[in-house]
């Protein structure tokens, strides 16, 4: 089956005042068709950052 999405050590990095904040750092994802993902994890740390990079 064919790739349909993937990534390569991508970052987001945010900038409040003096305080930078790593949305993402070194995000690296290959999604195969037919797959099914699911991105998990607390609060805060990235998961819709990273579906708005990929276009989701």
């Amino acid at each position: 089956m064919g790739r349909i999405i993937e990534t390569s050590e991508i970052a987001k990095i945010y900038k409040m005042g003096n305080q930078t904040v790593e949305a993402l750092k070194s995000v690296s994802i290959n999604i195969d068709k037919g797959e099914y993902v699911a991105f998990m994890g607390p609060s805060g740390s990235g998961k819709s950052t990273l579906m708005n990079i990929i276009g989701c």
